[in-house]
């Protein structure tokens, strides 16, 4: 039974009525214990809200789960984005970053701008 910790989620059947998700303060922190199975989308949700509330959450945490993005400098030192399609449809993403140009195309890459990746493609945009 919870003391201290505040449940997130509890079972809800007859014979098990206990918490399955709780959420407990630890000296400056806070931990997530699951005491139960989650399926895969649901774990994914509970670690974005446990990255949020940790604010280490940024735009990236918004793609589709088949896109990918990594970011590097170039030899000039200007800031780079990779987004990389792993998948046979085409995908949309809203790029999130300051004004640049895709390498590739060379055309102009606004913030807020939709980046169109064709399937197993990528797109690789360097900041201005």
């Amino acid at each position: 039974m919870p003391d201290t910790a505040e449940v997130v989620v509890s079972f809800d059947d007859s014979h098990w009525r206990f918490p399955a998700i709780t959420r407990n303060k630890y000296g400056s922190g806070t931990l997530t214990y699951e005491g139960t199975f989650l399926t895969d989308p649901l774990q994914r949700e509970i670690i974005r809200e446990v990255l949020k509330r940790a604010r280490l959450t940024g735009p990236d945490q918004s793609l589709p789960g088949v896109v990918k993005v990594r970011h590097g400098r170039n030899a000039q030192g200007k800031m780079l984005h990779y987004y990389l399609n792993f998948s046979d449809a085409e995908q949309s993403v809203s790029y999130p970053y300051r004004e640049g140009a895709d390498v590739l195309s060379n055309a102009a890459v606004r913030p807020g701008q939709t980046l169109k990746l064709r399937p197993w493609d990528l797109a690789i945009v360097v900041e201005q």
